[in-house]
């Protein structure tokens, strides 16, 4: 079997691919109108790109439903962002694979590498993915009936973008990440992670919950999975990024493992300075006596904040 679908890291075989759409699976849950789902991807290059095609509620019920696309084109001197969204847009959802359309844009997987295609006005997006290490993910029970899963079907790869923007052409090629969330909450879920692709390896953290925060660091290769439960997170900085509190350096340990995140720059999703701020960070430290130091993203979401 490719490595690349083999389960063998998630906490019980999947009777689905776990890369597909889940909603069918759960549409007569007493709770569906807390449903959630979201597929993620990022490019980090000389300019940085972000993609989340997501769906939010009860999809059989137009007043109570939002699905989307969220694109992100990042550089030094401007943030673009892009959001394609009503309750009434045109959607299709594929139940074997990763293979999703909203509103004519889609994000799918063909012969193993993974396409993004969007478009808007005077904006174009056209991006590959090349996937690298084995994929991995959990299932988390929250509190009550409220639930979360998550699936990293890309833990590192290579990426190129063409973007049309303006009458400017960009092609942009770098480190990649892909991931799929989705679960039955009321949104209140708290959440740290971060994803550093470190050649031919990446460190990727995962902690969430509500009252209790569980998770840990997880080291994947093209051959190995490792997962270290976290048994300290420590906030060594904090700053005051468009309003919102934000930490900007974070100690981080494990079992033989040990490493601090560095905000690196914080892009803000808005309008010019004001806006929500997307973190990029550096980390730095070792794993199994062994040094690494690798910039890519990561996330501090805490709604009582």
């Amino acid at each position: 079997m490719d490595a690349r679908h083999s389960y063998k890291n998630i906490d019980s075989p999947p009777k689905y691919p776990e890369d597909a759409a889940h909603f069918k699976y759960y549409e007569n849950d007493s709770h569906i109108i807390y449903w959630y789902e979201w597929w993620y991807a990022n490019l980090k290059g000389e300019k940085d790109i972000v993609v989340m095609f997501f769906t939010v509620g009860d999809l059989n019920n137009a007043f109570s439903r939002l699905l989307g696309v969220f694109v992100a084109f990042f550089d030094e001197r401007e943030s673009i962002e892009m959001v394609t969204s009503n309750p009434l847009i045109n959607y299709s959802l594929d139940y074997e694979k990763c293979n999703i359309s909203i509103g004519g844009n889609r994000f799918y997987e063909d012969n193993g590498i993974f396409i993004i295609e969007y478009r808007k006005k005077d904006f174009k997006l056209f991006m590959k993915i090349f996937p690298y290490g084995i994929p991995f993910g959990n299932k988390a029970k929250l509190e009550k009936w409220e639930w979360t899963s998550w699936y990293v079907a890309v833990p590192y790869g290579k990426g190129e973008a063409y973007i049309e923007y303006n009458g400017k052409k960009y092609f942009i090629k770098g480190n990649a990440y892909h991931d799929h969330n989705w679960g039955i909450s009321r949104y209140d879920i708290k959440w740290n992670w971060g994803e550093f692709c470190c050649g031919d390896f990446a460190i990727i953290y995962g902690i969430a919950g509500q009252k209790e925060m569980k998770g840990g660091i997880h080291f994947v290769n093209n051959s190995t999975h490792i997962f270290t439960p976290c048994i300290n997170l420590e906030y060594l900085e904090w700053d005051r990024i468009s309003g919102f509190k934000k930490p900007v350096k974070i100690f981080l340990k494990g079992e033989n493992v040990d490493f601090i995140v560095e905000l690196e720059k914080a892009y803000i999703i808005g309008y010019k300075n004001v806006g929500k701020p997307y973190l990029k960070g550096r980390a730095h430290g070792k794993i199994n006596g062994k040094f690494f130091d690798s910039v890519g993203f990561y996330e501090y979401h805490h709604p009582i904040k």
